[in-house]
């Protein structure tokens, strides 16, 4: 998708606009210092999926990158919805993105603005849901949060998640499988990550990955089903014998996983099947916050 060609409108500059009418300086501060924070949130049936937590998440991502963004959820919740009438959006994804101004091109940035935009657009199944997706070991590891701000979704945290990609398509394989410092499971590219074994469900701690929503979704849908969830450290070889392995991410919603490096795995689950039509519920529903 050519998203220099998406019509439509955004928000931008305070006032919706035409997408072609959008500029942005290529001496703008956050394209070359990547100092800007941003939340993915889909739309389902015409309403926001969990807008509170996205927006919440929003709101303490600026505030660890120390970006001036304070805009009350009632506003933020009105351009959402005025969005997606614009638009005309049934099922989609909409990018909010708080970001720095054209004022410096140094990492002083105190004669910066704190901009925020906000844009829209239908959205495809991220993989194929039935087939399930193959992951290979990524080489390089995750910092953890004494290194770098990591519950901030900054576009600065995704460099190596773009280089991941790459280098997993190449070798093809769909996505890479991160672990940390100290050679845990972290997450994938863009998505944390759960395992099942003998009916109890597991996660890695947040230590090294981005607490996602739809991590915390499929927690609280668990803890709802009397399904038992251990958070955790765990080595490459606690998941590699596993029952079933799945995804968790606002694009990719529930996805699981068919094969790690030269291992295959089966997708035919039933703790996994009643998560996701529980999943499924929830979404129907489509509430602010969990």
């Amino acid at each position: 998708m050519d998203f220099s060609k998406l019509k439509g409108k955004s928000f931008y500059k305070n006032k919706f606009c035409n997408n072609k009418e959008l500029k942005v300086s290529i001496l703008n501060h956050s394209l070359h210092f990547a100092s800007s924070v941003f939340e993915g949130i889909r739309v389902y049936n015409a309403k926001p999926f969990l807008l509170g937590d996205h927006f919440q998440r929003l709101i303490n991502s600026s505030k660890i990158m120390q970006l001036d963004f304070k805009m009350p959820y009632k506003k933020f919740k009105l351009i959402t919805y005025k969005l997606i009438k614009l638009n005309k959006l049934k099922d989609g994804y909409i990018r909010p993105i708080v970001f720095r101004s054209s004022n410096s091109m140094s990492p002083d940035t105190s004669e910066c603005k704190t901009l925020f935009a906000m844009s829209c657009w239908k959205w495809p199944n991220l993989f194929n849901q039935k087939k399930g997706i193959s992951l290979i070991t990524s080489k390089w590891p995750k910092l953890n949060s004494e290194i770098y701000p990591i519950q901030a979704k900054s576009s600065g945290s995704y460099q190596c998640s773009v280089i991941d990609k790459v280098r997993s398509r190449k070798l093809g394989y769909d996505d890479s499988l991160i672990l940390d410092l100290n050679k845990n499971v972290a997450e994938t590219t863009a998505c944390n990550i759960f395992w099942i074994t003998n009916k109890t469900v597991y996660t890695p701690s947040t230590k090294s990955i981005l607490n996602g929503i739809t991590r915390k979704a499929v927690i609280k849908i668990c803890k709802q089903l009397n399904i038992k969830v251990i958070v955790g450290d765990y080595s490459l070889k606690n998941i590699m014998n596993s029952d079933t392995i799945f995804l968790s991410g606002t694009a990719a919603e529930l996805q699981q996983i068919n094969k790690i490096n030269k291992k295959k795995f089966k997708l035919e689950n039933q703790i996994f099947n009643r998560i996701k039509e529980n999943f499924e519920i929830l979404k129907n529903r489509s509430p602010d916050y969990l």
